[in-house]
């Protein structure tokens, strides 16, 4: 499986990148929205985990861009960020994020999390 995370936040990736080795996903990275968009394009990951705590509300523009294409439009969403970011978490959601956590993560949860939404994709799939 790969998984595009998009953050700025080098704590954040190397989090991410050790669990995601640990359970065999491979890690996309994308530090910026531009980025991450370009990757989604071209590398088609199996999901995308976007960082609230980007600049200028890059985040949503993500959410929103990925929701609109066609290709990308049933691409499981995670979004994570802060309480204090509820706002954000509800409107990633709105736009049509499949799934939020809150940080600080909990490695367990995330790997919770992530197997249900590619489950998910994958029960979709086989219904088509």
């Amino acid at each position: 499986m790969n998984i595009l995370l998009c953050t700025a936040e080098e704590l954040m990736l190397t989090t991410f990148e050790f669990r995601f080795r640990k359970n065999g996903w491979k890690l996309i990275v994308a530090e910026n929205a531009k980025i991450a968009l370009e990757k989604t394009r071209t590398m088609h990951p199996d999901m995308v985990v976007v960082d609230l705590d980007l600049p200028d509300f890059e985040a949503l523009d993500i959410v929103q861009f990925i929701r609109k294409e066609a290709s990308t439009s049933e691409m499981p969403i995670m979004t994570y960020g802060t309480v204090e970011n509820e706002q954000l978490l509800m409107e990633s959601l709105r736009l049509g994020a499949n799934d939020f956590i809150l940080t600080p993560i909990k490695p367990d949860e995330l790997t919770i999390r992530i197997r249900r939404q590619l489950l998910n994709k994958n029960l979709a799939g086989s219904l088509q």
